[in-house]
């Protein structure tokens, strides 16, 4: 499962789909050093928990699944208002692939990952100074179909802050 709910996330993100969708272009380049620059250690932290609750009233979670933590540099701005319509927070259905041009490699190596626990929580410690988009899925299955999708939040820390995102639809 962990696998799987990676390698969505990743086609997610990356924009690989096996559907044909005309990609968008984006003007930003990607600069590798700057992002890696906002991963460096810092004294804040980031938690919280990321949930899809279900028309039948049922609550999903992200449990044992990937959560991203993406430097808001220009270029991963410019991506998440292009998958989001904004650059605060989102939900974007896994049925709905969205393909970049330039889509760097790099972008997906620029990040810190962790798992949510059982209970759909998770935590980025020792985050630097700055503004991050939290990045997760939340699938199941109903039939043979995965039903769910990727949920966003930005989240902004300084000075030994402790933020707290709920990722939800």
């Amino acid at each position: 499962m962990k696998l799987l709910s990676s390698l969505i996330v990743a086609a997610f993100l990356a924009g690989c789909s096996t559907a044909k969708v005309a990609p968008i272009a984006l003007s930003a380049p990607f600069d590798a050093s700057q992002a890696y620059a906002f991963l460096e250690p810092g004294t804040n932290t980031i938690s919280g928990s990321a949930l899809i609750r279900q028309n039948g009233g049922g609550v999903v979670t992200c449990a044992g699944l990937e959560v991203q933590l993406v430097p808001s540099t220009a270029y991963a701005t410019e991506r998440v208002q292009a998958i989001y319509g904004n650059s605060n927070r989102g939900y974007r259905p896994i049925v709905s692939p969205v393909t970049f041009t330039p889509d760097y490699p790099e972008y997906q190596q620029a990040t810190r990952r962790t798992l949510c626990d059982a209970q759909g929580r998770f935590e980025f410690s020792r985050v630097k100074d700055g503004t991050f988009y939290v990045v997760t899925i939340i699938v199941w299955q109903a039939g043979n179909m995965p039903q769910g999708g990727v949920v966003m939040a930005a989240a902004h820390v300084s000075g030994g802050e402790a933020e707290q995102v709920v990722l939800s639809p």
